[in-house]
């Protein structure tokens, strides 16, 4: 699918998705965009289609929603309420409903629609929703042991890049136990990998990142400076500090000297002036004297 192809589609859906709340719209056409996986039917955000005609339907408000903050409502606008606990709201708000049990159908990667296991606090990790989780469409748990026989998903999305290119980012999850993956060639569950360690996708590593190869920590970890680098890089800033004062006092003091030493050159300068002056007076006082009494 080229890049022009995927930004023709995703024109279409937001025309086809924007009929009004009370426009007729048919349920045959509810789907999931092809390269985000967002559902798309003929009603807008703020609106499911409803009725017992499925190719004549109508386009009502919706009557829950799943995200505190759902897209398409603006600000100020009433909201659909959220679910209680023990149901979930469907992709396309058409209210709140019980959570299903497992081997039934669930939405793409939905684990919340997943009624939990009695073991979920045991077999609850960031991978599931309480244990539960939505693999091809179907709720199971995810409670496969180290070396039993596990499922895997695969979900491709695409998007555009800066430049107009195509990017792929494939999903991979599976129903092994926390700290265990589903190898996708043996579909057994095998311990996960810890840091450094050679890996190909993320479900591999124990952090769940595998980045050029290796498995690294996840973006969001916190960067933790070791204790001999902070007093490293504090002495070094102490020192500095201190090189700078130093150098602003001499600095500081030259300048001083040069000030004292024009000051004092002036003022020799001024006393010699003087000097002259009052010789230059006398000198013709006496003159002035010594003229008057020939006279």
């Amino acid at each position: 699918m080229t890049p022009l192809l995927i930004f023709c589609l995703s024109v279409a859906n937001l025309i086809l998705a924007s009929p009004a709340a009370s426009g007729h719209c048919s349920s045959n056409n509810n789907h999931l965009d092809p390269a985000s996986k967002k559902f798309v039917s003929d009603c807008s955000e703020q609106t499911f289609c409803s009725g017992t005609d499925i190719a004549n339907s109508t386009c009502v408000p919706r009557q829950c929603r799943r995200d505190e903050f759902p897209f398409g409502f603006s600000l100020g606008e009433a909201l659909p309420p959220l679910c209680p606990d023990g149901t979930f709201c469907p992709d396309e708000g058409s209210g709140c409903r019980p959570l299903v049990p497992p081997g039934n159908p669930c939405e793409l990667n939905r684990d919340e629609q997943c009624g939990p296991p009695p073991s979920w606090k045991y077999l609850a990790s960031t991978q599931n929703f309480n244990g539960s989780i939505c693999l091809r469409s179907i709720c199971m748990y995810a409670n496969v042991t180290l070396g039993d026989r596990c499922i895997t998903d695969n979900t491709t999305y695409l998007d555009i890049g800066p430049n107009g290119q195509q990017i792929a980012n494939t999903v991979t999850r599976g129903n092994c136990q926390s700290q265990l993956y589903c190898n996708p060639t043996e579909l057994l569950c095998e311990h996960t990998l810890p840091l450094n360690s050679p890996c190909q996708v993320d479900p591999e590593c124990t952090s769940f990142n595998c980045a050029t190869g290796r498995c690294a920590n996840p973006p969001e970890t916190p960067l933790r400076i070791p204790a001999w680098q902070c007093a490293l890089t504090s002495t070094f800033i102490v020192v500095v500090m201190v090189m700078i004062f130093g150098f602003l006092t001499l600095t500081h003091k030259q300048h001083r000297l040069d000030r004292s030493r024009e000051l004092r050159e002036y003022y020799y300068q001024q006393i010699g002036l003087r000097r002259s002056l009052i010789a230059l007076h006398v000198a013709a006082v006496d003159r002035y004297t010594g003229e008057k009494n020939v006279g």
